[in-house]
């Protein structure tokens, strides 16, 4: 009996030991997934180049291009943040954004695979060649996720064992950005952002299966109002041109018929008075997020 109660005795020290033991170990956590636009595009500089002062004239309709950006090298790649098989179906999310639209005659998904870390345009110009597209959206992605113990859920000991509670609080926050250029002219066009928040609790034991899938719903849910802002930049960038706001860039159609000169009739649907002062709207809705981002 009392060799019994020792033995009992013994195992919940055992237990408890195990347990702060186990405490020890779980201390706060970061991390962080991130691909660079400017790193891609111009690995060699600290900021952007001057842009081409010729501008970009966009031929209707546009041949467009969907890709993930890679990383700068030495770092994590698109696959490591984007669970497997899902890089097409989150870029078909985005490529919902320009469905049905009459100024665009192809939408290519590319394959991470097919940019290099670093490559800048002359990668973008072989991916142009290779999949027939001018201009192409490159989506930049900055996932962090935080896990923080809860050191009051792991000590609970009981009359009939140790019990180990769930004590990981999970936050991940992804912000994916959408970046679109005119590839022969180097030129930027436009750009719309989407984020999310995602948060959770696991066991420890079923922590990194957790993080897994809260980075993949955080992606899908950035990437969705991702898709929702990409609609409203691209109307503010036609009421942009049309009203001659970006002066870097002119559309025309196949008959060479300028946006300006059409009143975007060639870019799908012409711009009354009253179009163009939502467009305006637009525009200053746009500009106030940037500012306040």
């Amino acid at each position: 009996m009392a060799h019994a109660r020792r033995l009992h005795a013994a195992l919940g020290v055992f237990a408890a030991l195990a347990i702060l033991g186990h405490m020890g170990c779980m201390t706060p956590k970061t991390t962080t997934h991130r691909s660079g636009l400017m790193e891609y595009l111009y690995p060699a500089r600290k900021d952007a180049p001057i842009p081409n002062p010729a501008g970009a004239q966009l031929q209707l309709p546009l041949r467009l291009g969907l890709a993930f950006v890679p990383s700068g090298g030495g770092g994590w790649r698109a696959a490591d943040a984007i669970p497997a098989g899902t890089e097409r179906p989150l870029l078909d999310i985005v490529k919902g954004a320009f469905k049905d639209k009459t100024w665009v005659s192809e939408i290519k998904v590319i394959p991470s695979t097919y940019l290099m870390p670093g490559g800048g345009f002359r990668n973008l110009d072989q991916v142009s060649r290779m999949y027939g597209v001018d201009v192409i959206a490159l989506v930049s992605v900055d996932q962090i996720q935080y896990t923080d113990p809860k050191w009051y859920s792991f000590a609970y000991l009981s009359v009939v064992g140790a019990y180990v509670l769930p004590g990981e609080k999970n936050d991940t926050r992804t912000l994916i950005d959408a970046a679109i250029f005119h590839i022969p002219s180097r030129t930027f066009l436009l750009r719309a952002p989407g984020q999310s928040i995602v948060k959770g609790s696991s066991t420890p034991i079923s922590l990194e299966a957790r993080l897994r899938e809260d980075a993949g719903k955080g992606l899908d849910l950035a990437m969705r109002e991702l898709a929702k802002n990409m609609a409203v930049e691209v109307e503010s960038f036609k009421t942009d041109v049309a009203t001659g706001g970006r002066k870097d860039v002119d559309v025309v159609d196949q008959k060479g018929q300028s946006l300006r000169a059409t009143g975007g009739r060639n870019f799908g649907g012409a711009f009354g008075g009253a179009e163009v002062l939502a467009g305006l709207a637009l525009v200053a809705a746009a500009a106030l997020r940037r500012r306040r981002s």
